[in-house]
C-alpha cells in the first residue's frame, strides 16, 4: 500500500511500540569503532500535542527518550527523538528520521547535536527480534547486494537458532566470553585500570555488537556495581 493512501494518524499509530536499532557510520557500516550496543526503545504517545516518549535500554543502561512527530511532504511521518542518559558521562543523542511503513522501519540520522551542520552517521530501528538483528546486514551491505546479504543473514540466523536450541557449548561459551570481555574492557576503557591496546578495543567493539540490548543493559549494571565497590586511589 502506498504511503499517500494511509492517513497520517494511522501512520503515527503504526510507528509506536518496540523497536531495536544500531548506530551506523555515515557510509552505512555498523559503528564497529564505537562501543555502543544495539538499542531497544518502546515508543509511545506523550501528553503534549504531537509529542512522543519512550523507555530505552542498551549498554548505557536504562534511560528515557523524548521526541515529536510531524507530517512532511508526500504524507511522510517525520520523527525526532532525544535520548537522555542516566549519567552525565554521556551527552544526549539525537535521532532525526522518518517512519517507513513499507519496510516497517524508523530510518534517519543521529548526532550529539540537535541541529548539526552534518550528521555523525545513520541510524535505523527495526521490529526484527534482537537475537536476529545481531546478524542482520548493515545498511551498507543491503545497498551493495541486498539478495546476497539477506541470504547470508538467513543462513547465520538458522545456525544461531540451532546452536541456541541445542544448548551447544559454543553458544554458551561465546556468551560467557562476551560478558567477561565487555565488563572488564569497558571498565578499563572508561573508568580505571590499564587501558586496553588497539587489539583489546577491537575485541571489545566486536563483543558489544553481538549483544542484545537486554544483555548489554544487564552487563552495564554489573559494571556500575563493580565501580561502586572498587577503591580507586587518586
Amino acid at each position: 500500500m502506498h504511503t499517500f493512501l494511509i492517513p497520517i494518524a494511522q501512520l503515527m499509530l503504526r510507528s509506536l511500540g518496540q523497536w531495536h536499532g544500531y548506530f551506523y557510520e555515515v557510509n552505512g557500516i555498523r559503528e564497529t569503532d564505537g562501543t555502543d550496543s544495539m538499542i531497544t526503545l518502546v515508543l509511545a504517545l506523550a501528553k503534549g500535542d504531537h509529542e512522543l516518549k519512550a523507555n530505552a535500554w542498551s549498554n548505557r543502561g536504562r534511560y528515557t527518550v523524548t521526541g515529536s512527530w510531524s507530517k512532511g511532504g508526500g504524507n511522510v511521518l517525520h520523527i525526532k527523538l532525544k535520548m537522555t542518559f542516566a549519567t552525565a558521562f554521556w551527552a544526549p543523542m539525537y535521532f532525526n528520521g522518518r517512519f517507513d511503513p513499507k519496510r516497517d522501519a524508523l530510518t534517519g540520522v543521529w548526532d550529539v547535536s540537535e541541529y548539526p551542520d552534518s550528521s555523525s552517521g545513520k541510524m535505523e530501528f527495526r521490529r526484527i527480534p534482537p537475537h536476529y538483528l545481531t546478524v542482520y546486514p548493515s545498511i551498507n551491505e543491503l545497498s551493495q547486494n541486498k539478495p546476497r546479504a539477506l541470504w547470508r543473514f538467513a543462513i547465520e540466523a538458522v545456525r544461531n537458532d540451532i546452536r541456541r536450541d541445542n544448548w551447544s557449548w559454543s553458544f554458551f561459551s561465546q556468551r560467557r566470553d562476551d560478558r567477561e570481555t565487555v565488563i572488564s574492557l569497558t571498565i578499563r576503557s572508561l573508568f580505571f585500570g590499564k587501558p586496553p591496546d588497539d587489539e583489546g578495543v577491537s575485541k571489545l567493539c566486536e563483543a558489544v555488537q553481538r549483544l542484545t540490548p537486554a544483555d548489554a543493559c544487564f552487563y552495564s549494571s554489573k559494571i556500575n556495581r563493580n565501580r561502586a565497590n572498587t577503591w580507586v586511589h587518586a
